[in-house]
């Protein structure tokens, strides 16, 4: 009696230490209710990356293409953003009206990291015929929905930031700088000085392509659809390489215009 004793206490105690999802501490943790947010999501270690492919220096259009092919995954993969921006290396995905997963934001993070990164390596292995792993990392910015604008025009001016440094760190390699020395010139520059540094070699950092400046939108845009007696209103992915600036008044109205198109309503009405 006491054997069978012992050894019924010991599988209830296998039992109960087994259920190790009690352990999983984070994973009902998530995103207010209705609250808008952002994925950004950054490429990891992409500077070596852009070396082994053989990336054109400082932007390479196929690279661009990489990070757009990844932003598009979230689209086909009916994550359902609002939008999504690209810009350096990373990919910012807006969800408002149909967040993913519940809100979980392990889950959010990791799927999201994910579907990303196999996008990108299957984008590098078809433009830059090279195979390589390729990750990102995720994280998650919660903001309110007047604060939209704002965190775009911040990601934008960071982009543009970025824009500068990268030509004047690769006309300082190519004149014969070590990496070290090329960062150490470009620390306490601003960028007046990046300007005229660039312009006496050539270079008008106002005239390089606006993709390179700006970054790339990527969002649903509806279009009509005949179908049988009826005009449909569909709605398809688009990729815009030549934003505005977003704190201008036709970025604003262009954000805007996206955003009305992603509410739930839009492009389900039917035209006779």
């Amino acid at each position: 009696m006491r054997r069978e004793q012992k050894r019924s206490m010991q599988e209830s105690y296998w039992n109960r230490s087994s259920n190790h999802s009690t352990h999983e501490i984070f994973s009902k943790l998530q995103v207010p209710p209705d609250t808008p947010f952002f994925a950004r999501l950054d490429g990891r270690r992409f500077q070596a990356i852009s070396e082994k492919v053989g990336a054109e220096k400082p932007f390479d259009e196929r690279f661009a293409k990489c990070l757009v092919a990844s932003a598009t995954a979230l689209f086909k993969s009916n994550f359902n953003p609002a939008l999504v921006y690209v810009a350096s290396d990373e990919i910012n995905a807006l969800f408002l009206h149909a967040p993913p997963f519940k809100r979980r934001i392990e889950k959010v993070n990791s799927i999201l990291a994910g579907t990303a990164s196999s996008a990108f390596s299957l984008s590098v292995a078809k433009l830059f015929k090279k195979r390589l792993i390729t990750t990102f990392d995720s994280r998650i910015i919660v903001l309110s929905q007047e604060k939209v604008t704002d965190y775009l025009i911040w990601r934008q001016r960071d982009a543009w930031r970025n824009h500068n440094n990268a030509y004047a760190y690769w006309l300082f390699r190519r004149n014969g700088y070590k990496p070290s020395e090329a960062a150490k010139k470009l620390k306490g520059l601003k960028t007046k000085d990046l300007h005229e540094i660039l312009f006496s070699h050539g270079i008008n950092l106002t005239k390089t392509p606006a993709w390179q400046r700006r970054g790339i939108l990527v969002y649903r845009e509806p279009y009509q659809k005949q179908a049988k007696n009826l005009w449909v209103t569909r709605r398809q992915i688009k990729e815009n390489w030549n934003l505005p600036l977003f704190s201008s008044k036709e970025g604003q109205t262009l954000i805007q215009q996206i955003l009305n198109w992603a509410k739930p309503s839009a492009g389900r009405g039917k035209i006779v």
